[in-house]
């Protein structure tokens, strides 16, 4: 085999040397969607283009045969990988199986064999060498025809899935049409060539301009970072609103339900403004993962949505619009003041009648025989826990209307676990209440006002359930590196193992218990939005000991001086 130089096929090789190099970093993307399928395309050209220089250097005419046979593997890649990038970037890919790759393959393969046997039958091509210019001419025979029509195909699938993507997603015409019209440029050359009207293969350099146009797209449109029809599966059936506005806040996309709230028939290009007149968009355009509220009449009816604003950036971090999400939360709100109307009735309405009721049977000490003293004292002691449920309740309701986070500020521990067990002695001076050891004095923690109530309904909770002849609670603060434990434990019948997540549960009781549930549950979601966590041990005496860790402020106040010091 020899070789000679030609200028004419230096176009190749700087072909192959861009595809090379694009090769490599579209190779960085190779788990986004439809990424594969092109990388077997670019493999394909590059094979192309060094095979068609070395063909071009070489000088003997079975030598140019050699290397010309290869473009049918290099062929076979380009419009294979093509179609498989399509399938999958339109979401497709159901039909990517083995079988089916077989029978993709078939013609590529049976038309690769018959290229190497092509002397003893010529039934794909016949060829000579131009003594002028030292190029080979072929001639093509029907073989070759129907490996041409066959890839002709596969690109013609290929470019049909995606018209169909462009036409069914406005806002995507971009990415879809450099797709489209680099392939559509491939298939022009390929006719020229066919045609006669230019002497050399112009497969490999189409293809590269393909190449670079892929490139284009991924790099500055972001067409393997953004998949349109996961768009149309996904976004499109949400009930959530979804904007994309680009960085003059025009819309450039926008799902059904986003569609049904505008004032106006939103099209792509539409000010955000003008669609959305009273919408707060205006207030959180420069804020990141922005969230406000929207409330608006539609239908005679007020709606209340949560907006999310999220920035969209480009490779360089640089911000190219924003990503809008309207929830509908109508019914939420709805719900709040159901609450709220809730709170009041029990926190006031009944609180005042029970009170009245305890006021009366306390007056009715002094006539009642003693034969009657049990009852009254039962109903006074019910009457009591019905007042002290309105009390938890109220402030569980309190506690689930809060909007979105718990309000939380450094919070002194010891002061409000003090005043919380000087309340319980005085609440039920039949049982006997212990702060064990030296508690810590400094100790902080996030939370807020409601701190006492996890507190109160331990406490209350330790005595209530007690089955003993002299209820006995111990309350001790460990004091640990980044949390602090609050202890509540007492003598009373425990809680079964089984039993020690459900209790925490809206509603849920243990055996034999007469209390709701309720102020378990409120202790829990309390100390849950404190960032703690609270569970159930057993205590040293056999009853239970509920566990409250809750996280210190990483910044400590300085303890105040007491008095003398």
């Amino acid at each position: 085999m020899t070789y000679e130089y030609t200028p004419i096929a230096l176009p190749y090789i700087i072909a192959a040397v861009v595809c090379t190099v694009l090769l490599s970093t579209i190779w960085q993307r190779r788990d986004r969607r439809g990424a594969k399928g092109f990388l077997l395309d670019i493999a394909g050209v590059i094979i192309l283009s060094v095979t068609v220089s070395l063909q071009l250097f070489a000088t003997a005419e079975s030598t140019k045969l050699f290397w010309w046979n290869w473009r049918f593997v290099a062929g076979s890649f380009m419009g294979i990988g093509y179609l498989l990038m399509a399938i999958e970037y339109t979401n497709n890919e159901e039909y990517i199986t083995y079988r089916n790759g077989v029978l993709l393959a078939v013609v590529p393969v049976l038309i690769q064999f018959a290229a190497w046997t092509n002397d003893r039958h010529e039934w794909v091509y016949t060829a000579s060498v131009d003594p002028a210019t030292g190029l080979l001419v072929p001639t093509f025979e029907p073989l070759y025809w129907i490996y041409a029509v066959t890839m002709l195909a596969y690109l013609g699938l290929a470019v049909y899935l995606l018209i169909r993507l462009l036409r069914s997603l406005p806002g995507f015409e971009k990415q879809a049409g450099v797709l489209i019209v680099t392939i559509l440029f491939v298939t022009v050359g390929l006719l020229v060539w066919w045609l006669g009207y230019v002497p050399v293969d112009t497969l490999a350099l189409t293809s590269t301009v393909k190449v670079v146009g892929f490139y284009v797209a991924v790099d500055r449109l972001q067409l393997l970072d953004i998949v349109p029809v996961a768009r149309t599966k996904v976004i499109d059936n949400m009930q959530d609103a979804v904007l994309v506005v680009n960085a003059a806040n025009r819309i450039v996309d926008a799902n059904p339900s986003a569609k049904r709230l505008a004032d106006t028939e939103i099209s792509v290009g539409d000010s955000l403004a003008a669609a959305f007149p009273s919408a707060p968009f205006a207030e959180y355009t420069d804020t990141a993962d922005a969230r406000t509220e929207w409330a608006f009449e539609t239908d005679g009816e007020t709606r209340h949505f949560a907006i999310q604003l999220s920035p969209l950036t480009d490779s360089r971090g640089n911000q190219t619009g924003q990503l809008i999400v309207l929830r509908d939360i109508t019914q939420l709100k709805n719900r709040e003041r159901e609450l709220t109307v809730l709170n009041r009735i029990v926190r006031h309405d009944i609180r005042n009648e029970m009170n009245v009721i305890i006021g009366r049977g306390d007056l009715l000490a002094d006539y009642v025989d003693p034969d009657g003293e049990e009852h009254l004292e039962l109903m006074l002691e019910s009457s009591d826990h019905v007042v002290d449920l309105t009390q938890v309740i109220g402030d569980l309701v309190e506690t689930l209307t809060t909007d979105g986070d718990l309000d939380l500020e450094p919070v002194h521990l010891l002061p409000v676990v003090s005043n919380q067990l000087e309340k319980a002695r005085t609440s039920y001076p039949d049982a006997s209440f212990r702060l064990d050891d030296e508690p810590p004095a400094d100790v902080t923690v996030r939370a807020n006002e409601m701190l006492s109530s996890v507190f109160t309904n331990l406490l209350n909770n330790a005595v209530l359930h007690n089955d003993a002849d002299d209820p006995r609670v111990v309350l001790s603060i460990a004091d640990r590196d980044e949390t602090v434990a609050i202890r509540v434990a007492d003598n009373g019948p425990g809680v079964p193992e089984e039993q020690r997540d459900e209790i925490f549960g809206r509603g849920q009781k243990g055996l034999e218990s007469e209390g709701t549930g309720i102020g378990l549950y409120l202790v829990d979601t309390l100390v849950e939005g404190y960032g703690g966590d609270v569970w159930v041990e057993t205590a040293e005496e056999g009853g239970a000991a509920f566990v409250v860790e809750l996280p210190k402020v990483e910044a400590r106040q300085e303890r105040p001086a007491a008095l003398g010091e």
